[in-house]
């Protein structure tokens, strides 16, 4: 019986695939994690966070970390409880993994935490690139996000970005950088069952001075929240944000001008808010400042502030 030939064209595929998937693998399996620990630990260092991971090594076709700990680094007394306060406790990622994505061509990077993921995906080659995030599942009542933000927090959350960003050059021996200004894109974002079910909050009043206060926050329901914002040229629109419940309802709306740095961009949102009677009562100081905010003149029984200033210094009044 004479014995059958495979393909020439089926051979040299063969060939091919094996030897990427052979170099792919050597390149995961011989990456230098120990040197990239200390290399990401130091780059959090100097954004002034404080980062551990547990273990590093391969994924599948991905740098995989386990057990990833990332804490802001508290520099000179606190504002609030002086300088004998304890160290933040660290918001604790189950694991994180970086890696490249085919379709299309790029960099993916995945985050496992409250029961749920993120991933972002940045991808195109030339002077325009594209960023998706997707963030799914996000459970708040789960992991330690109470304990490290000292808010007891529950709810779903699901939101998705897709942008386009320029990149350019400042000068011809630096690196391209994201310049927002120029910006298009959309963002949606929706939540099921949100509240706050107690917790302390350091939050500035402008009413009560510069300096954070210490909140005790009450219950608040805030229900089904959904939002979507659309960008074009640096121009991002609110369409559509609003939330409902027992407790108030929410409207946002208004424009916000990009900056090259997201902290300089410039928002100018009109929020309302129209609280039960008996809930404003139950939050004691900040249903002091809640009252404080104007009437909306076109319906008295909403309160009506303005955000603007710039991201990185928001004023609300």
């Amino acid at each position: 019986m004479a014995e059958k030939k495979t393909s020439l064209w089926k051979r040299i595929v063969g060939y091919t695939l094996f030897a990427l998937f052979s170099l792919v693998a050597a390149f995961f399996l011989t990456f230098p994690y120990e040197a990239t620990r200390e290399i990401v630990r130091a780059q959090a260092l100097a954004q002034g966070y404080a980062l551990k991971i547990g273990s590093l090594g391969p994924g599948f076709f991905s740098v995989r970390a386990h057990q990833v700990e990332l804490s802001k680094i508290q520099t000179g007394p606190d504002p609030v409880l002086g300088a004998d306060a304890p160290p933040p406790v660290p918001m604790v990622i189950d694991s994180a993994s970086v890696g490249p994505s085919l379709f299309p061509p790029g960099i993916a990077v995945k985050l496992n935490l409250l029961g749920g993921g993120i991933t972002a995906r940045v991808s195109g080659l030339g002077s325009t690139r594209r960023l998706r995030v997707d963030v799914e599942d996000l459970d708040l009542s789960k992991g330690n996000l109470k304990a490290s933000s000292g808010i007891d927090l529950s709810g779903e959350i699901e939101a998705h970005l897709d942008v386009w960003v320029p990149f350019a050059s400042a000068a011809p021996n630096l690196p391209p950088e994201p310049d927002l200004a120029q910006a298009s894109g959309t963002m949606i974002l929706e939540t099921k069952g949100l509240a706050i079910n107690g917790g302390t909050a350091n939050i500035t009043i402008a009413q009560f001075g510069p300096d954070p206060t210490p909140v005790d926050l009450p219950k608040i329901l805030l229900g089904e929240l959904s939002g979507k914002l659309k960008i074009e040229k640096g121009a991002a629109t609110i369409e559509d944000f609003k939330s409902k419940s027992a407790d108030l309802e929410i409207k946002v709306g208004g424009t916000m001008k990009l900056a090259k740095r997201l902290e300089y961009s410039e928002p100018n949102i009109e929020v309302r808010v129209k609280p039960d009677p008996e809930f404003q009562k139950r939050l004691g100081l900040l249903g002091s400042a809640l009252s404080m905010i104007g009437a909306d003149p076109q319906d008295p029984t909403w309160r009506l502030g303005r955000l603007t200033g710039y991201l990185g210094r928001p004023q609300f009044r």
